[in-house]
């Protein structure tokens, strides 16, 4: 791959988690906190990585362990707080500087997985002021 594309996706990436730091700020103040012993502080916690998988495989399962659920699901992960979006947020941010995160495709998966959580977000909160499209 060449450090060109290797930029842009870097650049890419960096962009979205800016997104979803905005989206996280901005979110009501009505929603729960999450909690220490939910499932964001105990999927997005651990900033250890298996290296013989990876730092992207271990991301992964943890993304799929809380975020692979039933959409009527989904809507209890987006909480507030230092064990909610805040976590996952830094969780990315940690996994997305970790040296080897770009081979197999990492950084593109990494950011596939930061537009989901930012569409999430933005279908339960329509955003107005920012000028999102509501659904």
């Amino acid at each position: 791959m060449s450090n060109t594309s290797l930029n842009e996706q870097k650049q890419h990436l960096d962009n979205l988690i800016q997104k979803l730091n905005g989206l996280i700020k901005k979110l009501p103040t009505t929603l729960p906190c999450g909690s220490k012993d939910g499932p964001l502080a105990k999927h997005f916690s651990d900033h250890m990585y298996d290296a013989a998988e990876g730092p992207y495989f271990t991301f992964n399962q943890s993304w799929e362990r809380v975020f692979q659920c039933a959409d009527s699901q989904k809507e209890y992960l987006i909480v507030r707080g230092k064990y909610g979006l805040d976590l996952v947020q830094a969780y990315i941010v940690h996994f997305a500087k970790i040296p080897g995160i770009e081979a197999n495709n990492g950084l593109s998966l990494l950011a596939q997985r930061v537009e989901a959580l930012i569409a999430l977000i933005e279908a339960m909160y329509c955003f107005e002021y920012m000028n999102l499209p509501c659904n």
